[in-house]
């Protein structure tokens, strides 16, 4: 008898599709991260279409100071943050002018000098997958505020650099060179050839821990950002040696007790 045998397709060739899939899903959800980063602690004032394509209307926000259970106040927050991220002074006269209601091009808007700015530094991205399927991402980044920017002279010398983030989705998968679950090297999240920013009269940073969970639509579910308590005391100045001071004391004491107990004990 004659018989035609049919080409078998692998287990492994099936499975490249779906692999590929969930680098593409990896990939988009943690270019999302560090994007949704940026946007919160980053001088851009986002649109709400912007806020709407990242979050579910029902999408909850959290850090140390606020909760929100809204994708509106969400989006509110995030317009906060952004005028933080460039806080202007503005010129007396133009205030004045403004409060007595004196027509003027520009108005409170005219700037006098510039009080505070926001950057934001992404240090690490990782993520990891729940039972239910959802997928989490958690964004490593550093804030970095300046008191007072530019009122004293711009230093001399070379220009710094940080290295681009991937801008697209092809980009991040030819940075994935391991599979999911698996921590990806550190990159920087300011754009290519960034300038060194003016010195301030203070340089404060950071650490922030962000959490983002994402369900099936590759839409935030929920966002939250970690403080440690050390890094918030550590922009009091001073507190930084004071800490380091009394941390050690404190190890030194517990040394001491365990040894004076020891003692007693034999």
């Amino acid at each position: 008898n004659n018989s035609v045998a049919f080409p078998t397709v692998s287990s492994s060739s099936a499975s490249r599709p779906i692999e590929t899939n969930s680098l593409v899903s990896y990939a988009a959800h943690r270019a999302t991260a560090v994007e949704v980063c940026d946007l919160v602690y980053g001088p851009a004032v986002p649109s709400w279409s912007v806020v709407e394509r990242f979050y579910e209307p029902d999408a909850t926000y959290e850090n140390p100071v606020v909760t929100a259970t809204s994708r509106s106040v969400i989006a509110d927050i995030h317009a906060l943050s952004g005028h933080l991220a460039q806080l202007d002074i503005p010129r007396p006269v133009a205030l004045l002018q403004s409060l007595f209601g004196v027509a003027r091009d520009g108005g409170i808007r005219e700037s006098w000098f510039k009080a505070m700015s926001m950057s934001n530094e992404v240090t690490d991205v990782s993520e990891s997958e729940s039972y239910d399927g959802h997928q989490t991402i958690i964004v490593e980044h550093i804030l970095h505020i300046d008191i007072l920017p530019g009122l004293l002279a711009r230093r001399s010398g070379p220009s710094h650099y940080s290295h681009p983030l991937p801008s697209t989705t092809t980009d991040l998968l030819l940075s994935l060179p391991h599979p999911p679950l698996h921590r990806q090297p550190s990159y920087v999240s300011r754009g290519p050839m960034t300038q060194a920013p003016a010195p301030s009269i203070l340089h404060l940073s950071l650490p922030i821990i962000t959490r983002l969970s994402f369900n099936d639509a590759g839409k935030i579910t929920h966002h939250r950002d970690f403080w440690d308590v050390k890094d918030l005391l550590n922009l009091i100045p001073g507190m930084s040696l004071a800490q380091w001071i009394t941390t050690r004391m404190i190890a030194q004491g517990i040394r001491g007790l365990v040894s004076a107990g020891r003692m007693l004990s034999r």
